[in-house]
C-alpha cells in the first residue's frame, strides 16, 4: 500500500525532472488510486492497535516540533522586521499563517472528537 505511494512519488519527481510534469502528476495519482484500491479491496485488517499507537505518538511528536518551530520562527520574524534587521517576503508570512491554520484545524478536530456525543 505505502509502496504504491513511494513509487509514485519517486516516479513523479523523475518525470517532473525530465520536463514531463503532466505524466508526473498522472503517475502520482495512479499511486494514490493504488493505495486506496489496496486499502479498500484487502480482506485483511491493514492496521492494528500497534499501528494506531505509533500514529498517535508520531502525531504528537510532529505537532510538538512544528509548534515549537512556529513559535520561534514567528517571534524571530517579527523581531527581525521590527528591528530592521531584515524583511520577510509575503510568502513567509503566508506559510506561518498556514501553520497557525494547521493548529486551528487540530484544535477543532481534537475538540470534536473529545466532546462529540
Amino acid at each position: 500500500m505505502f509502496g504504491c505511494i513511494a513509487i509514485a512519488v519517486l516516479l513523479g519527481f523523475g518525470f517532473r525532472a525530465a520536463d514531463r510534469p503532466v505524466l508526473g502528476e498522472a503517475v502520482y495519482w495512479l499511486g494514490i488510486l493504488g493505495f486506496f484500491g489496496i486499502w479498500f479491496a484487502s480482506p485483511l485488517s491493514l492496521f492494528d492497535e500497534r499501528d494506531r499507537a505509533l500514529e498517535r505518538r508520531a502525531s504528537l511528536l510532529a505537532i510538538q516540533v512544528v509548534g515549537a518551530v512556529l513559535v520561534l520562527a514567528a517571534s524571530a520574524g517579527r523581531l527581525g522586521v521590527a528591528l530592521d534587521l531584515f524583511t520577510l517576503p509575503t510568502a513567509v508570512w503566508g506559510a506561518l499563517y498556514g501553520y497557525v491554520g494547521l493548529f486551528v484545524v487540530f484544535g477543532v478536530a481534537y475538540a470534536w472528537i473529545k466532546y462529540r456525543p
